[in-house]
């Protein structure tokens, strides 16, 4: 109006044209309107969560005209990743309103889904009897954990995560990220400043020649296709008076990975382990499931004398075992 001398009613009929001729597209009524640009990628835009909210119908009218000129790699996974993070806030935030803020950066595009829900690491701790919200993180990274079985596989986040370049969890006081270009993962207490209970950031490289056919192959059985192994970050397990991994936190790691065939237990950044984390894991867990392989990482020479005498002590137990029969 001041930049063109004009009456507000002159304003809203030129908008009107250009919403009509699909040039610019309205969020919001009244005095919360905001209006953008029908190719742009930043934007923010709130729904109430209900029954029949659709995350693909809002990736379809928000973002599928600028998602088509993307690689068509990136783009598959951009929309695996909204609708499966968008389809947790629906069914698990139990909150009322979902928000999602999307920005291109260069090569990057970052989305942001928030929800005023009961925050994601409370509802897994209340969900699983757990001790405290930081063990949800550990338990969330395994994969096939949820907190609806008859809807939900448990595998959105383990997959996006792992898909994406960048990828965090804010909620109840923690903050989870995993950065795929640096091979790092890493949780601390943080406090949320902002509105939400649960905010989930993911970003991605448009340049990036990541498929999400091979993140699904990394983690899934070749003859039966079925998602059957997992990565765990051992350090996960620690708590802030954790000084080395013990029993207790072997029970922890072990938790629900009876699921899975094949097991990989990453030990970076840990320095060494005591000899009852050893014999939890290489014969208290193998005893009980004996068909699930264990594969260790990134261990020392110091782990990996502790977990060679685990075993040796194990096999001699056994052995005299069979001999006293």
């Amino acid at each position: 109006m001041a930049e063109f001398g004009v009456t507000r009613t002159t304003v809203h009929r030129h908008l009107n044209t250009l919403i009509k001729a699909d040039k610019i597209e309205k969020i919001g009524v009244t005095n919360t309107s905001q209006y953008f640009l029908k190719e742009s990628f930043n934007k923010v835009i709130s729904f109430k969560i209900t029954e029949d909210l659709s995350e693909s119908d809002i990736w379809q009218k928000e973002f599928s005209s600028i998602a088509t000129k993307l690689k068509p790699n990136i783009e598959e996974i951009c929309y695996y990743s909204f609708t499966e993070m968008v389809n947790n806030a629906k069914d698990h935030s139990e909150g009322s309103r979902v928000i999602i803020a999307s920005e291109k950066k260069g090569n990057k595009l970052i989305f942001s889904i928030s929800d005023n829900g009961v925050g994601i690491f409370k509802k897994i701790k209340d969900a699983f009897g757990l001790d405290d919200e930081r063990e949800s993180v550990l338990q969330l990274s395994k994969g096939k954990l949820t907190t609806d079985k008859s809807r939900h596989s448990g595998e959105g986040i383990f997959f996006t995560s792992r898909a994406v370049d960048c990828f965090e969890i804010l909620a109840n006081g923690i903050f989870y990220l995993r950065d795929n270009t640096q091979e790092d993962w890493f949780v601390q207490e943080k406090k949320n400043t902002s509105n939400y209970s649960t905010v989930v950031q993911f970003e991605i490289d448009t340049t990036s020649d990541r498929r999400l056919r091979n993140v699904f192959e990394k983690y899934q059985n070749p003859e039966t296709m079925a998602f059957d192994r997992t990565h765990i970050l051992v350090s996960l397990s620690l708590s802030n008076e954790d000084h080395f991994v013990s029993r207790s936190q072997a029970k922890r790691i072990m938790l629900g990975l009876e699921k899975f065939n094949h097991i990989i237990l990453d030990f970076k950044g840990i320095k060494t382990v005591g000899q009852a984390f050893v014999d939890e894991v290489f014969r208290v867990f193998k005893e009980r499931f004996p068909h699930i392989e264990i594969d260790v990482t990134n261990t020392n020479e110091d782990i990996d004398f502790m977990i060679k005498r685990g075993i040796e002590t194990a096999k001699l137990n056994n052995e005299s075992r069979n001999d006293n029969k």
